[in-house]
């Protein structure tokens, strides 16, 4: 059980309505993307990221601390993790910049680096596209959500609507529709002792930008669980790989657990057999003031590019 405190108030793990057992694929995805519409947030969140890499038989890692603030949409990172902080001599290839009034005053000198799988700069409440880019009013029905859904992935078939006589024969007739998967309901299963919707998401073209392969969504709160992303993040091997991310809810919103491959991948000057990302300690609490006015800059001759999401 994860508990959130803000201005007195508890904020609690929540289970959220219930709903009855649904069998249309596209009607479990918009009831889950509706969850994660409705969502609301603390105005900042502090966090900490742990990124875990191994190579070799050798496992290495790297916390850092995170505030986002979800009224900016903006992550604010400490680009020095843990790690380097306990062992200040260790080379790092970032550069950290004060800058009071637009003026850039530098903090901290650009050398190696070994973040891993860079700086991560990762909100906790990523959909991976299951949330967005589908706008619906507030009043829409049950029946409207899931005719956006269908528009937006895999239309049947758009019926020909009679057309007044024109007295011209008509020759072709050309329908234009933007899909981006078919989505099937492969069955139930069993996540954190409770039944998820098992949905399988085939794109219908740019797999490299539709990677939603399999979705988890809780059969009575349509919370998504956990999914499956063919690729992750901006850059490097790590777009070419499968990742299984997880999440948990915190007073009825989303918010991501973990992000890991079993696979091996390459980045530049580097390789690891597997990765792991994780969100722990999730608290409603401000950034300090030094984070909204500093920022990191990479040394690209020596250091990762940073960690961000698509």
């Amino acid at each position: 059980m994860i508990a959130l405190a803000l201005a007195g108030a508890c904020l609690t793990a929540s289970p959220g309505p219930t709903a009855a057992a649904q069998t249309d694929p596209y009607a479990i995805f918009a009831a889950a993307r509706t969850r994660w519409e409705a969502a609301r947030y603390p105005a900042q969140v502090a966090y900490t990221i742990a990124v875990t890499v191994s190579h070799d038989g050798t496992i290495s890692a790297a916390h850092y601390h995170s505030y986002y603030d979800s009224v900016e949409n903006r992550v604010d990172v400490n680009a020095v993790s843990d790690e380097e902080i306990a062992n200040p001599y260790t080379p790092h290839g970032i550069s950290v910049f004060f800058q009071p009034f637009g003026a850039r005053i530098p903090l901290s000198s650009p050398e190696r680096t070994f973040d891993y799988l860079g700086v991560p700069v990762l909100a906790p409440n990523y959909s991976f596209g299951i949330a967005g880019s589908v706008s619906h009013s507030p009043n829409a029905n049950d029946q409207e959500l899931v005719a956006e859904i269908r528009r937006e992935f895999c239309d049947p078939a758009p019926s020909r609507n009679a057309r007044p006589d024109s007295g011209l024969k008509t020759i072709a007739s050309v329908e234009i529709v933007r899909r981006a998967y078919v989505i099937q309901l492969a069955g139930m299963a069993q996540i954190g002792g409770h039944a998820d919707y098992d949905l399988r998401l085939r794109p219908v073209s740019e797999p490299g930008r539709y990677r939603l392969r399999e979705v988890w969504v809780d059969a009575q709160t349509f919370a998504t669980d956990k999914l499956v992303s063919e690729g992750n993040f901006t850059q490097g091997g790590m777009t070419g790989v499968t990742w299984t991310v997880t999440f948990r809810q915190i007073s009825g919103a989303p918010y991501l657990a973990s992000e890991s491959t079993a696979q091996s991948f390459r980045l530049t000057r580097r390789a690891y057999d597997s990765a792991l990302i994780t969100f722990t300690d999730l608290l409603p609490k401000r950034a300090p003031a030094i984070m909204r006015i500093a920022t990191f800059a990479v040394n690209s001759e020596s250091g990762v590019p940073a960690l961000r999401e698509p």
